[in-house]
């Protein structure tokens, strides 16, 4: 059974625009934006850092010399959208090895991802026996550590749930389903716009709150090609990815209420940017 997996973070920006939560924080682009004196992709890539079972680790879309993460990370050009940031990060994966294996993928957003969850997130993927993983956060387990995340979920007959932007999948089913997933990250941000993709019965379970995960597994595999499972995490903490100002907000709050998170602690004696 493999043990470690090379990662891939999505850190990538548009040039042209700069988004909400950058322009609050007075950066040039949101992986720049400071947690605990620390840039936000610092603390992701310390995260993985903090897990015995990673091996190579990508950064797209940060220059060399951006951003010291202190270990060692390979940097990937910024690419123009989502969908060739995470291109461009299994290439560079392939580039460094080859071999099909499982790698993970993740932004650089999930300001409050730790070592814990990443090797939980891992466990619960074991024995392997799909092609791709996707961590999912039950909207009641969001609810009670930010009730105002204004995440976005989906309803299911086992739950309403958030994505936690952690994936786990065979290289080459990432490359398989490049194309066909295209559509589905370009709306991601829009839930009936993803169920009406997957057919009318599926949109008429969705309305009437019959849709289940096996339902959006079954047409998955026949939009994508590849098996996959999700992955319930239990942790708040995962699903909590910061798209807007207000979550980054309730970031701050959340780790000024737990001081014994490790995004407390991991920046000690580290220098921030612009500082001497």
């Amino acid at each position: 059974m493999q043990e470690r997996f090379d990662a891939f973070v999505t850190a990538g920006y548009d040039p042209e625009k700069q988004d909400r939560v950058s322009a609050a924080a007075g950066v040039a682009h949101k992986s720049l934006v400071p947690l605990v004196e620390m840039p936000m992709a610092w603390h992701v890539v310390r995260a993985l850092a903090e897990s015995d079972r990673i091996g190579e680790v990508v950064v797209v879309g940060l220059e060399p010399g951006e951003i010291d993460f202190g270990v060692p990370v390979h940097h990937v050009p910024n690419q123009p959208n989502l969908w060739a940031s995470q291109n461009a990060g299994l290439r560079k994966l392939r580039d460094l090895n080859p071999d099909d294996r499982y790698v993970i993928a993740l932004s650089a957003d999930i300001a409050l991802l730790t070592g814990r969850i990443v090797d939980s997130f891992i466990e619960a993927c074991e024995p392997f026996e799909h092609d791709v993983y996707w961590g999912i956060v039950r909207k009641e387990v969001m609810l009670t550590a930010f009730p105002d995340s204004r995440r976005t979920y989906l309803p299911l007959r086992e739950g309403s749930f958030c994505s936690s932007d952690l994936y786990l999948g065979r290289l080459s089913a990432g490359f398989h389903i490049q194309e066909r997933i295209r559509y589905f990250i370009e709306n991601r941000k829009n839930v009936l716009a993803l169920v009406w993709k997957l057919g009318l019965s599926t949109m008429v379970k969705f309305l009437l709150r019959r849709l289940s995960i096996p339902d959006i597994l079954d047409v998955a595999y026949r939009i994508a090609g590849v098996r996959g499972g999700p992955v319930v995490l239990p942790l708040a903490e995962a699903g909590m990815d910061v798209d807007k100002p207000e979550q980054l907000v309730q970031v701050r709050e959340y780790l000024q209420r737990h001081p014994d998170h490790p995004a407390n602690t991991r920046s000690q004696g580290r220098t921030a940017p612009g500082e001497v």
